[in-house]
């Protein structure tokens, strides 16, 4: 297994932030301590599973915590599903906390604040699954993190361990993760554990799910229109699947992702020349995510036949997309 993440290629005085760090560009922003040991260590090695994350985290005691702070800074909107293998750990969310040893299984959920506390060194199996992948079940789901499964004889958790054990031991060691075909169906293959396990009612199909995720990509998309780099790549990463995904979700909707990028954009721009005739072209264009203001003055006399100075002379701009809008 090849760690991805491992604070014993720094020095001692650096692996707090090290690994805080590290956790926050593959989780999400959280503080860490260390608990009981004069020394930090600590190692995360992991892949992906179609939309899913899966990671293995080993680790002396150190504890985490994810304030309402560092929620509202960023949330993946995940929920996280442990599978316990060596050692012992606390977690904590809302009013309720419980112990985790080997075979226990238990959740959190990202949007929260939460506890992790390894007690003692520790080993832990994490799978990071999207809230949109596991639909309106995710919420009954997150009613019961921090709460232990029943794995015991006849129960279903018990069942489950060998298989999401053999599952992430797959997906970590095979480098990049899984193929997309295969990853895909290997993720879909944990839901209807998840809704054995919790007692969730049916889980959509993955269609719905499709959509769900579609809707949040276009909301992410409108929300960051004013950064340059926004792209397939950065969709890609803000919602833990891969860039093709990112393209095959827009062309189900009709149109390239970069295309419906270019055209909120424009959108926005000529929005705002229209009511704010007093900012500058090349204020307008760098605020809605163009580089040089040559690039808006381009894109907007191929719509509107004109340059952006010259139509805000105009009582009602031309072209298609003033008649659209």
């Amino acid at each position: 297994m090849s760690s991805v993440l491992d604070t014993r290629s720094v020095p001692p005085a650096e692996r707090r932030e090290y690994w805080a760090t590290g956790i926050a560009e593959r989780f999400f922003p959280m503080y860490v301590e260390s608990v009981s040991s004069p020394s930090f260590e600590a190692r995360l090695a992991g892949g992906q599973m179609g939309p899913v994350g899966v990671q293995s985290i080993q680790g002396l005691a150190h504890r985490v915590a994810r304030t309402q702070r560092l929620v509202s800074a960023f949330d993946p909107e995940s929920i996280l599903l442990y599978l316990m293998t060596k050692g012992m750990i606390n977690i904590e969310q809302d009013d309720r906390k419980c112990t985790l040893r080997p075979g226990d299984i238990a959740c959190q959920d990202t949007s929260r604040p939460s506890v992790f506390e390894g007690a003692e060194p520790f080993e832990v199996l994490i799978f990071s699954i999207p809230k949109w992948f596991i639909g309106t079940q995710a919420e009954e789901i997150s009613q019961r993190s921090a709460s232990p499964m029943d794995s015991g004889p006849g129960r279903l958790a018990g069942q489950a361990i060998p298989f999401l054990a053999q599952l992430a031991r797959t997906t970590i060691t095979s480098g990049n993760g899984l193929s997309e075909i295969d990853g895909e169906a290997a993720a879909k293959m944990l839901l209807p554990l998840l809704q054995g396990m919790y007692g969730a009612r049916e889980i959509p199909a993955p269609r719905s799910r499709a959509e769900s995720l579609l809707q949040q990509m276009q909301r992410y998309v409108m929300e960051n229109l004013h950064n340059p780099v926004l792209g397939p790549e950065a969709i890609a990463q803000a919602h833990y699947v891969s860039t093709r995904y990112v393209h095959k979700l827009f062309a189900s909707s009709g149109g390239g992702v970069s295309a419906w990028i270019r055209q909120r954009r424009f959108e926005g721009a000529v929005e705002e020349l229209r009511r704010s005739p007093e900012t500058t072209i090349a204020a307008v264009a760098a605020r809605w995510g163009y580089r040089h203001p040559a690039s808006f003055s381009r894109a907007f006399r191929e719509v509107h036949g004109c340059a952006p100075r010259e139509a805000r002379h105009l009582p009602v701009f031309a072209g298609p997309l003033a008649r659209a809008s």
